[in-house]
């Protein structure tokens, strides 16, 4: 049975998601000499139920039948305001052992309503987290921000996303966990910018104080902006076969876990989760591939809530454990990845693994019996909860997935954790 709860979700992703203009709420302006429709639009989206500046610019237009072409000085527009101040999100403090469920978004995803479609998909079937890119690998904040300026030198920059404050909100107002994406080490943009920050091509020195305090404003001012979850990725040194820092008697692991410890104190001090996407190789301990990449479990753990291991089939190199392609294994990679992590970091870390959303080398059939047999690994080895990457946002077959798993939950057929909360 439905639950008010469900019931007035949908009815404001209805109202403030889904549909653009409420009707017979606007306020007037005249138009000055060198406006344009999209300058105007601009000043106002923050006010209007507008996604993205093309819809408020549709919608005044429509409102006053005109064409972006044809304004004209003193002419008054109708302007669709429904509020007067613009969106100030708050974060939802959750627990670290909160069952997480949900997809990665890629910023360009984000920037759109396509966002709301999916969330909304994943949530009818028991999802409950959205993952965005706040920063990806080209380093360009996915939302305008004064930080790039203050700190590398750029401060105009490409960014899908117009208002950054309108997703999180509606995320919430549709029940979401909403998780910020940051990229540290891997940054093309700040990398061409800042020389003297670069580690290799595109990759910058994580012991850099300098990069340490560029990361630590990014992920401040994310805080304020209403997120739930700061998740870093690329939180690592490159895969260079190398294992010095330039800082004599310090390895990777220990500059690595020193920073992390930095972005804990910030993240606890805003009553915010902190999680990692650890490089999956990790996980088996060779001391050549956590000296390399920096990243050690043991190290980590104190400063970190949740663990996401990358543990995506396709990864493993042919041969891996005996195993002639990983990739056709989607159970047992994922399985022995998180049991050998639990190992690591008991009950003191939580670990919710990324599963694989791509047909990346499968060669035995990708499709949604694939992602269901990652999902059943995860839940049967220790995991609390997971996440689907797919760097496309294509997740046609997880979604089926998810669907099928939730109708045998709720037939009582399946021990899953696939519910609407």
């Amino acid at each position: 049975m439905t639950s008010i709860r469900e019931i007035v979700a949908s009815l404001l992703l209805c109202v403030l998601v889904l549909f653009t203009v409420p009707a017979h709420a606007w306020t007037t302006y005249r138009v000055k000499q060198g406006d344009t429709l999209g300058r105007i639009a601009a000043s106002y989206l923050g006010y209007t139920a507008s996604y993205t500046l093309q819809e408020l610019i549709e919608d005044i237009a429509r409102i006053n039948g005109i064409t972006p072409a044809n304004l004209s000085i003193g002419q008054e527009l109708s302007i669709p305001v429904i509020r007067q101040e613009p969106i100030r999100p708050r974060s939802v403090r959750k627990q670290k052992d909160f069952p997480a469920r949900g997809i990665y978004i890629n910023q360009w995803t984000a920037g759109t309503r396509q966002v709301f479609t999916l969330a909304d998909r994943m949530r009818g079937y028991g999802g409950n987290t959205i993952v965005f890119d706040a920063k990806d690998v080209r380093g360009a904040l996915s939302y305008k921000s004064a930080v790039p300026g203050a700190h590398i030198g750029v401060s105009r920059y490409p960014h899908a996303v117009e208002d950054i404050a309108k997703l999180v909100e509606y995320l919430h107002l549709m029940n979401l966990h909403v998780v910020a994406r940051v990229c540290v080490a891997k940054d093309m943009l700040a990398s061409s910018s800042m020389h003297h920050w670069r580690w290799e091509h595109e990759w910058l020195n994580p012991a850099n104080p300098e990069v340490q305090n560029y990361t630590l404003a990014i992920i401040e001012e994310l805080c304020t902006l209403g997120v739930d979850e700061i998740q870093l990725d690329y939180f690592r040194y490159p895969v260079d076969t190398n294992t010095h820092t330039g800082i004599p008697g310090k390895s990777r692991s220990d500059v690595m876990a020193e920073f992390l410890s930095r972005l804990h104190s910030l993240t606890s001090s805003h009553g915010i989760l902190l999680s990692l996407d650890m490089y999956g190789i990790v996980i088996w301990q060779k001391s050549e591939d956590i000296e390399t990449v920096g990243q050690d479990v043991l190290k980590m753990k104190p400063s970190l809530d949740i663990i996401s291991p990358m543990l995506y089939p396709s990864h493993f190199s042919a041969d891996f454990s005996g195993i002639p392609n990983p990739a056709d294994e989607p159970y047992l990679f994922v399985s022995r990845g998180i049991k050998r992590l639990k190992t690591l970091v008991g009950d003191e870390v939580i670990i919710r693994p990324w599963l694989q959303s791509f047909p990346l080398r499968v060669t035995t059939g990708y499709g949604p019996g694939f992602i269901k047999e990652q999902i059943r690994a995860a839940e049967e080895s220790g995991a609390v909860g997971w996440l689907l990457w797919s760097p496309g946002n294509r997740y046609n077959e997880a979604l089926t997935a998810m669907e099928e798993l939730h109708q045998k939950t709720r037939s009582g057929g399946l021990q899953s954790g696939l519910v609407i909360q």
